[in-house]
């Protein structure tokens, strides 16, 4: 038999495949950037700046090269970093490995502190207190600490709906505090909770409360709702307060602070705008986030609750400063909106915003610090930066991208890639793809060098002027994909990534691929995949249905489509607003929402973490389930505008 190849092909072979290998592998031989060396200063700074698996990443390096007991210190900031960021598997995770043998009891003492945390954000907040309590009895423990405990308890009090019993905790934890200006803090973060109580809660507490300084601060609260919101009034009422409680530790700054023409602290509100294009190209999902406000509006059974005014800003973008003045006139003291990246730039540009202000929207444009303005929006961008959060605490580190080619699919793209290279990760290609083509396995080939292997293989067949047999494999040093896509072009992408050996990668993607309605026998082509979204499209059962029920009731044509996450949106706008005096004012506590769990970082950017999920079988099925959702998102028929509520932690 003669021999398939000659002596002389197999040489040619031997050579040709190696030089054709090494200009195939010239993506793995990229160099992995050589990490500068860290310091404290900056995992503190990304802390400040809000960005906290940045800074947990950069404590848990510190830590790696430390050695005790400041490996731990280290440790327990990184966890207190991912507990900030809601990063509740991680934190567990990481806590478990934090060993506090024969270290100060203070260690042992702030564990248990973030123990509690993180048990407060899997929804065991009794739990939590057991921990604190617990982290109290511990023997020479420094100020500092003490306070802290105190602070975690109280908002552990208040997700177990026990409000005065937080206020006890803050009262408490002021024998702690030496500065002044945190004593004032302290007890700004007291009167938030105040505040979000009816009359008749406050008189009900005051009938019973025995330690004179909480009678104290009952009685200025109950004063102060009396004033209705007017200025002069309220001045009146807290100065003959402060005359009648001479010696109560309510500091100057605080009554300051109240009382100020531009205060500090949101106060009673009695009237509130909501400004949305209702006839404009967006009427539609301006109607949605109406609906859900509205709905919130309707289910809040208070008396004294705020009444909402509704203006529609029409379709021209430019005339929103018009709409926002006329509120103002009409004694709007919070207004909610306007919808849209371009309005809420006019408006900020015109930078008029004389009364607290909850933006529909983000925008990069500089915000008077000095002004109560809150960004809150649904943004695929913020999404995309938390797909990467997720990948790199999954243990992936080399990325490929697969996104379409839009400025708003770049956009997506570009805020991946760069919080996952702040982290440390590796973007090994990036392939845009045409939208609504029909035939993605161009753009996938290239994604997988799958292109460079056919090209191979044509060259060797051309040389060597023989049939091969060729079987095209993907490259091995991709470890995740980020695939931006609809539900629509993601069916038909997911299955060519399969076709092509992929399916073992696993595929990250934004809230965009659900279209929000289960539907089995065509998102089977989207197994495997595992995307971020918001708990009120992901929980179809306990308080969630009980609360989908209560406000939709059955009826809303828009229920379980992508319009259904504008709906959440207005909830959790008229849910938050009671919350944002404490949320601004802590950094790293959360408000339970329907969007997310909640939390406002620089510049009063809201921030929602997001629940994961992954296709099974067609379905999304949670993958975050060691959290706890019963009795969060519940109706609550206490008084203010936050009922119903809820809760915050």
């Amino acid at each position: 038999m003669k021999p398939i190849f000659t002596a002389r092909v197999r040489a040619v072979l031997f050579v040709l495949a190696g030089f054709l290998a090494l200009q195939g592998c010239q993506t793995p031989g990229l160099p992995q950037p050589l990490a500068p060396q860290l310091t404290a200063k900056d995992a503190e700074r990304a802390e400040r700046a809000g960005e906290y698996v940045i800074a947990a990443h950069d404590y848990q390096r510190i830590a790696q090269i430390a050695a005790p007991p400041e490996r731990q210190r280290f440790q327990l900031r990184a966890v207190g970093a991912l507990v900030k960021a809601a990063q509740v598997r991680e934190a567990r995770a990481q806590i478990r490995s934090v060993d506090t043998t024969g270290l100060a009891p203070s260690f042992l003492a702030r564990k248990r502190i973030l123990e509690a945390r993180i048990a407060s954000l899997e929804g065991r907040p009794r739990h939590s207190i057991s921990l604190l309590d617990q982290a109290a009895r511990m023997h020479n423990l420094n100020p500092s600490l003490q306070a802290e405990i105190l602070q975690a308890r109280a908002g552990a009090e208040i997700k177990v709906n026990r409000p005065i019993n937080a206020v006890d905790d803050l009262i408490a934890r002021e024998r702690f505090i030496v500065s002044g200006k945190k004593i004032t803090e302290n007890q700004l973060q007291l009167w938030h909770i105040l505040q979000n109580l009816s009359r008749t809660d406050l008189k009900r507490a005051l009938g019973s409360a025995r330690n004179p300084v909480l009678i104290g601060w009952l009685q200025l609260a109950i004063a102060v709702s009396d004033t209705s919101g007017d200025p002069n009034e309220l001045a009146l009422a807290v100065s003959a307060w402060r005359k009648s409680h001479p010696n109560h530790p309510a500091t100057n700054s605080f009554i300051r602070t109240l009382v100020s023409p531009v205060p500090g602290i949101i106060g009673r509100i009695n009237r509130i705008a909501l400004l949305l294009p209702l006839t404009s190209g967006f009427s539609t999902q301006a109607g949605a986030v109406r609906d859900g406000f509205m709905a919130m509006d309707a289910a809040n059974t208070d008396p004294d609750k705020p009444t909402i005014m509704v203006y529609d800003t029409g379709p021209d973008p430019t005339q929103i400063t018009k709409y926002y003045d006329a509120a103002v006139a009409n004694g709007a003291q919070f207004v909610v909106g306007p919808l849209g990246h371009d309005a809420v730039s006019q408006l900020v540009k015109a930078d008029d915003l004389r009364v607290p202000t909850l933006l529909l929207s983000r925008t990069n444009q500089k915000i008077d610090p000095s002004k109560q303005v809150f960004q809150f929006g649904l943004s695929l961008e913020q999404e995309a930066k938390q797909v990467a959060e997720r990948a790199y605490l999954d243990g992936h580190r080399r990325a490929a991208i697969l996104y379409p080619d839009t400025a708003w699919g770049l956009r997506i793209a570009n805020g991946f890639s760069d919080t996952w290279q702040r982290l440390g990760g590796i973007v090994l290609t990036s392939v845009a793809y045409q939208p609504g083509v029909g035939d993605y396995s161009q753009p996938v080939k290239q994604l997988l060098n799958i292109t460079q292997s056919d090209e191979r293989d044509e060259r060797l067949k051309k040389l060597l002027k023989i049939k091969l047999k060729f079987d095209p494999r993907p490259r091995k040093d991709i470890d995740m994909i980020f695939l931006e896509a609809d539900a629509q072009n993601g069916r038909l992408i997911k299955p060519q990534l399969n076709y092509y050996r992929a399916m073992q990668i696993p595929v990250y993607a934004t809230s965009h691929i659900f279209t929000g309605k289960t539907d089995p026998m065509r998102d089977t082509d989207l197994d495997g995949i595992m995307f971020g979204d918001m708990p009120w499209m992901l929980i179809h059962d306990g308080s969630i249905k009980a609360l989908r029920t209560e406000l939709q009731h059955g009826d809303w044509k828009y229920a379980h489509t992508a319009l259904d996450r504008l709906y959440a949106l207005g909830i959790d706008s008229y849910a938050i607003i009671p919350q944002l005096n404490r949320l601004s004012s802590e950094q790293g506590v959360h408000f339970d929402g329907v969007t997310s769990s909640l939390s406002i970082g620089p510049h009063g950017r809201i921030r929602r973490q997001l629940l994961w999920a992954q296709f099974q079988h067609g379905v999304p099925q949670l993958l975050d389930t060691f959290l706890n959702y019963k009795g969060q998102f519940a109706l609550d028929d206490g008084a203010g505008i936050d009922s119903p509520s809820i809760p915050a932690h």
